[in-house]
């Protein structure tokens, strides 16, 4: 693989990505910051109705991939984003997820999404939640 093909194909992994973020129909992207790891984080996607999906970005191992699939018990599939990665390491933030990718060839990367921040309804609405639930 040249030097081009490499940039083509992290920049396109990146292009995909924040195109699924901020589609069309999407109101905002914020990160959840609670759920992030070193080899995984995940990310809410509103809908302009107020929709909620929640999406887990992750190194997968096994297949030497960074792949993107809904968070859940319904999870489905994957949408892989770059194939023969050696490494992949996440840092979360309230408004920004970066992702370290050490490729096979050991090129290096940074993918960095700039994303909303969690608004204060959504975080009051999950504390309102909380506090109706008990202990077990």
């Amino acid at each position: 693989m040249n030097e081009n093909q490499h940039v083509n194909d992290v920049a396109y992994a990146y292009v995909q990505l924040n195109n699924f973020m901020h589609a069309e129909n999407t109101k905002n992207v914020y990160p959840i910051t609670k759920d992030a790891k070193s080899n995984r984080t995940t990310f809410v996607r509103v809908d302009k109705n107020g929709e909620e999906e929640m999406y887990a970005i992750e190194y997968y191992l096994k297949n030497h991939v960074l792949k993107v699939s809904k968070a859940g018990a319904d999870r489905g599939g994957y949408m892989p984003l770059i194939f023969n990665i050696k490494s992949a390491h996440f840092a979360t933030k309230k408004d920004q997820i970066i992702i370290h990718v050490v490729e096979k060839d050991k090129k290096k990367s940074d993918l960095v999404f700039k994303l909303d921040e969690e608004s204060r309804p959504e975080r009051e609405k999950k504390i309102v939640k909380n506090k109706g639930k008990r202990a077990a």
